[in-house]
């Protein structure tokens, strides 16, 4: 009693208080409530008082005397107990007090809307809070005393002017005046919380009170919904609002509060608020709790680190929120049973806890009792490794084997359809288990990789659909989906194919977080630094594994470049280089190693790596790498990137060096669900309806293939998008999750890393060149041999440079020269391709598009996967080009200038179709861009532009001139070339100007 003696005392010394009143001030003083904003904004209230403050709206029905009726005055009679009363200011009425409140009584009543659930599990529910009774909901802007105002001004470094204190109307129009960041919370002790611990803080009484839902008097929605009045005060232009929301472990009241931020979080940034989003870590329930519990200076770090309302979407689909059915902290998974009635299991544990080591146990159960196992994973070596351990073969060992498919088999999922080798049949598939390793991975390949699955990727999502469907629904089969990144997103995925099949998921999940130690992140805009490091530590002995995200030549921080450039530097030194050329290399080292990789790994002092040592394989060594190093260059997944750190499962230092952001966005690079699958539906429509007009024919799709498989890839996208945009941050967030500790690495001396970017570049200009020279003099193939190379999946390097030599030459029909290699590596095919079909080939343009949309549509019965449908269209493209007036800026001898009037009246109309631009051309355009500027971004994409020629006009007056000069590039011979054929589907599913 004496720590509330001594609070009472700072507010009113004189003030006397009953026991009631203490209880009262106990109960915000045990939130970390100030006293003094417990003493503006609570009382006590007893007897009928407290019908004066809860029952007022002249809504209420009363007798004809003004008695409340029976019925109400039986279900608030339970007030007269007494209880506290809180309310606050109301900016929408000159910031006087607020009649409207809330009331937390005694002896709340029972909530009679859980009578039926109360019956069932014996738990009584109670109405906690009581607010007046038929009137609209408010929002609480408590009163602040001056000496929290200014710990507040001075935690946001707004100042307060001396007109602010002397203004009757205080804080809360300072607050609005100076766009105080603001912290949306759950109820009024909430906020009075965290406006003692300095931040501006508004409640509202539930997840749903930030905004109505009009409906009509049936209950049912009937417009859009809208902030709340005195919410919608402060949202205005660039003020940071953040919500911060009960945390709660119930999925059900999980989803109906993201639900809820969602809903407001949405209509606040359209107000035009940077809206943010602080989860709370738990255990504690409230941010009142957490704050009495951790400090303030713990929710300091949580608010420094809070989300921006996109960022969070994004982070739900990552996600596993699936109620756990059994939940272990082991370094080690071992044995764990599963009643036999399962049919989803669903694995979450961290890298190296041994997953595929317990699937090993669950293959072996089911070949106990004569049950067959398909393993699906998304790239052959992972597929070839796991059924090695697993004691299955894979689809290419069935044929040869003794065993065949008895036991089962594994497959890349790119197999699922019956021309494979495979020749799948989901059919075949009955009481068996499905095991699909790295499932989050599987899946994302499955949905946008543009490998083989392309060509018959509506055959394979028809037969997993099918396969889910059969296994889920037989007595004994069983799916498993196993990942230390498993989400709500996969399992979702599985569930929605399954169908009307009902199945609740068995959800493991291991919380142990294995210490990986450190992890020391190299700063600079390329990984100069980093290798200068590992120069340093390869001569002071130790073993090194460096992990990169490129291989190819023409990489200067990929596995090729940096073989050759560190066998030069330490011509002894042992060096295996592990990428998808030199595993199927039948003439290299690291050919077939990726099954036996703690058995050869030992053998080399410097292992250079690619993502084909991204997941599926472990490497279980102890004592042998010093160090694991790393160059992320924005290419890869997030997860992707630490899947690949955690290959070598010793606690060793890893070096990275992460790009800030990545390339390559999915879609239209939004990362709003709904954005994304508007486009896809939008762009589908118009690529039909263009066709059928300029065709004069029916092209019937089924609009509505596998809408769930197409949620999910946008979802995915989603991801993909959002992490693509903040690279590094996303990367370096996940290590630290994983358990690494994060360390800025010191700098390199600069005379230690001098010369290292020149050594780099010297070797990728060298080692690049002698590829482009080698392609080019290579055999000449004929026709049959390249079809042969193509499904061939062991090449030489020899065989490898015919088969490029050969797509090449059929690509662009003129003779195959290093410096086409060159072109064709910079992008220069889909270039060509634009500028062709927008000129000269024009009146081909229908007939490509018409042949490729018919294709596909025949694959796939109807139906078409629709971004590889969209993708695959160039007409819309061309329209825009067309309506922009491009070819105008392609005709020689025109001066151009900003203030032209054909170049102001293309910025007109690309900014007014940008979004259109974006979505078919990959263009992005904004008011802010000059005209020329955007006239050169649109010409880019032909691979053209418009050359500066000098300064013209009245001193004062004068302007930049630009002139369209036709590049001497050799696209007129490739142009001629293509005019002697008609675009035709060749025999292996290339087009001559695909």
């Amino acid at each position: 009693m004496n720590a509330i003696s001594e609070v009472s005392h700072q507010v009113n010394s004189v003030n006397l208080y009953t026991q009631v009143e203490f209880q009262h001030l106990r109960e915000w003083h045990e939130s970390g409530v100030d006293a003094e904003i417990t003493y503006l904004n609570v009382k006590s209230l007893e007897g009928t008082t407290p019908y004066e403050y809860l029952i007022y709206s002249p809504k209420i029905s009363r007798r004809n005397d003004g008695r409340l009726r029976d019925g109400d005055l039986k279900k608030y009679r339970h007030i007269e107990h007494g209880g506290w009363w809180c309310s606050g200011i109301d900016p929408l009425d000159g910031y006087n007090p607020m009649m409207w409140g809330c009331f937390k009584p005694d002896k709340p009543r029972r909530d009679t809307r859980k009578e039926s659930l109360r019956e069932r599990t014996k738990i009584h529910k109670h109405i906690k809070y009581e607010h007046p009774y038929k009137e609209p909901t408010k929002a609480f802007s408590l009163q602040v005393p001056q000496r929290i105002w200014e710990k507040i001004a001075g935690n946001c470094g707004i100042a307060i002017a001396p007109e602010d204190i002397q203004n009757p109307q205080g804080f809360w129009r300072w607050v609005w005046k100076n766009n105080v960041p603001i912290v949306i919370v759950e109820g009024a002790k909430k906020a009075a919380c965290l406006l003692s611990a300095g931040y501006c803080a508004i409640a509202i009484p539930g997840i749903n009170a930030g905004y109505r839902l009009p409906k009509d008097d049936d209950g049912n929605t009937i417009g859009k919904p809208f902030l709340i009045p005195n919410l919608k005060h402060f949202a205005t232009t660039n003020r940071r609002i953040d919500v911060c929301f009960d945390r709660d472990r119930k999925p059900e009241t999980v989803k109906n509060v993201r639900t809820a931020i969602k809903r407001m979080g949405k209509l606040l940034a359209m107000e035009g608020c940077e809206v943010r989003v602080i989860d709370l870590p738990g255990p504690e329930k409230g941010v009142d709790d957490f704050v009495v519990a951790q400090g303030g200076d713990a929710f300091d770090e949580l608010y420094d680190k809070s989300d921006t309302l996109d960022i969070w979407q994004v982070r739900l689909f990552t996600l596993l929120n699936y109620q756990q059915a059994l939940e272990c902290d082991r370094a080690f998974l071992g044995q764990i049973q599963i009643p036999d009635t399962e049919r989803l299991i669903v694995l979450k544990s961290a890298k190296g806890t041994g997953k595929t080591e317990w699937l090993t146990g669950e293959v072996a159960k089911a070949h106990e009792n004569n049950r067959r196992v398909l393993i699906i994973t998304h790239r052959i070596q992972l597929g070839e490794a796991l059924c090695d351990r697993f004691g299955v073969n894979y689809v290419t060992e069935v044929r040869d084997s003794g065993t065949g498919d008895f036991l089962g088999y594994g497959v890349c999922i790119d197999s699922l359809h019956h021309q494979s080798q495979a020749r799948f049949n989901p059919n075949d598939w009955y009481n068996d288990k499905v095991i699909i390793d790295e499932c989050d991975q599987v899946f994302w390949h499955l949905l946008n990789s543009g490998t083989e699955v392309q060509k018959r990727r509506v055959s394979v999502l028809k037969n997993l659909k099918s396969l889910i469907q059969n296994v889920l629904s037989s007595p004994h089969g069983k799916i498993y989906l196993a990942s230390a990144d498993v989400s709500d997103c996969d399992v979702d995925y599985v569930l929605s194919l399954a169908g009307e099949i009902k199945v609740k998921p068995f959800v493991i999940r291991n919380n142990y977080q294995p210490k990986s130690g450190n992890c020391y992140t190299y700063s600079g805009s390329n990984p100069q630094d980093l290798i200068a490091a590992l120069d340093k530590a390869i001569p002071e002995g130790g073993h090194h594994l460096l992990c990169c995200s490129a291989q190819k030549a023409k990489s200067k921080w990929g596995t090729q470049v940096l073989e050759e450039r560190f066998r030069r530097k330490f011509p002894d030194l042992k060096i295996l280089r592990i990428d998808s050329e030199s595993v199927s290399d039948p003439s290299h080292p690291a050919f077939g190693c990726i099954a036996h990789l703690n058995e050869i790994l030992v053998k080399y002092d410097l292992v250079i790596a690619s993502p084909s040592l991204e997941t599926g394989v472990s490497i279980d060594i102890k004592g042998h790498f010093s160090a694991v190093w790393g160059i992320f260059q924005g290419v890869q997944s997030a997860n992707s990137v630490r899947q690949m750190l955690a290959r070598l499962r010793e606690t060793v230092d890893r070096h990275i060096w992460v790009r800030s952001s990545g390339i390559g966005l999915v879609g239209n690079g939004s990362t709003s669900v709904g954005v994304l699958l508007a486009s896809q539906h939008a762009a589908a429509k118009a690529n039909i309806t263009l066709l059928s007009q300029a065709d004069n024919a029916d092209y019937s799709i089924d609009e509505n293939f596998q809408p769930e498989s197409l949620q999910t890839w946008a979802k995915r996208a989603c991801v993909i998008n959002a992490q693509m945009r903040c690279y590094r941050e996303f990367v370096l967030q996940g290590l630290e999750e994983d358990g690494y500790r994060v360390i800025d690495a010191d700098k390199v001396p600069d005379e230690e890393c001098c010369g290292v970017y020149d050594s780099v570049k010297a070797a990728s200009k060298e080692l690049y060149l002698e590829e482009c020279q080698a392609i080019a003099s290579s055999e000449t193939i004929s026709d049959t041999e390249f079809k042969k190379l193509q499904d061939k999946k062991a090449k030489t390097k020899t065989e490898r440079h015919q088969e490029r030599k050969a797509l090449l030459k059929e690509r662009y029909g003129v003779e195959v020269t290093s410096g086409l290699v060159e072109k064709d590596d910079a992008g220069w095919y889909p270039q060509l391709r634009l500028h062709y079909f927008l000129t000269i080939g024009r009146e081909q343009l229908i007939e490509r598009d018409r042949k490729r949309a018919k294709s596909q549509i025949e694959a796939g019965e109807s139906a078409v996967w629709k971004p590889d449908f969209n993708r695959g269209q160039l007409l819309p493209a061309v329209l825009i080009l067309e309506e922009l007036n491009i070819r105008y800026f392609l005709t020689p001898g025109i001066m151009f200038r900003g203030s032209d009037v054909e170049l102001q009246n293309l910025k007109a109309l690309a900014v007014k179709h940008r979004y259109f631009i974006r979505d078919y051309l990959g263009v992005s355009v904004s008011e802010g861009l000059s005209a020329i500027a955007i006239a050169q971004k649109l010409l880019s994409k032909l691979g053209l532009g418009l050359t500066y020629v000098g300064r013209l006009g009245a001193r004062g007056e004068r302007e930049r001139v630009y002139e369209f000069i036709p590049p001497k590039d050799g696209r007129s011979e490739v142009y001629a070339k293509w005019q002697n054929h008609v675009v035709t589907e060749a025999s292996r599913g290339v087009v001559g100007v695909h």
